[in-house]
């Protein structure tokens, strides 16, 4: 059952970022090479922020629980294995950016004990990863599920019916 789920927030989004904010620069130096200098480090500046304080999360479900893996390039890598029955909490909730697009994000966290194992944004798998744990948290009083239809996209929290 070795499904691996990943969030590369902090690589992926800060070279896309830089990329973008560097060919903007160097289209600036057509106009004024000054401007466009000021774009291209700006945009430098800004990467290694990214990508110095950004982490990368990947979960890991196996048989008898999960492993979280979180990456950041300033405190290095954390390993953290969990068994199923460790988790006291899950949570899914959406998130609307500002601004003209209006884009909603959506997240999934689950707790322990210990406090917050993990807290994903939407990436690939992503409903693969809800059910994987709705399917082995049968201690929880509550499961996630996504109401069926055409324009139903989030999830809704439901109440676990016990088995007598």
């Amino acid at each position: 059952m070795n499904r691996e789920f990943a969030n590369k927030t902090s690589s992926r989004s800060s070279g896309i970022f830089g990329l973008i904010f560097c060919f903007i620069g160097i289209g600036f130096m057509f106009i004024n090479v000054l401007i466009g200098s000021i774009i291209v480090i700006i945009a430098l500046v800004i990467f290694l922020i990214m990508y110095f304080f950004g982490n990368d999360t990947t979960v890991i479900c196996h048989e008898k629980g999960f492993t979280v893996t979180i990456a950041n390039q300033r405190n290095g890598t954390f390993v953290n294995e969990y068994t199923w029955e460790d988790v006291t909490d899950t949570l899914y909730y959406e998130k609307e950016s500002a601004g003209e697009n209006n884009t909603t994000t959506c997240y999934f966290q689950v707790k322990t004990e210990k406090g917050i194992a993990f807290n994903v944004y939407q990436m690939k798998n992503f409903h693969e990863l809800i059910e994987l744990f709705n399917q082995n948290t049968p201690h929880l009083a509550h499961y996630w599920e996504k109401p069926t239809g055409i324009l139903k996209t989030s999830y809704q929290k439901q109440t676990r019916v016990p088995n007598h």
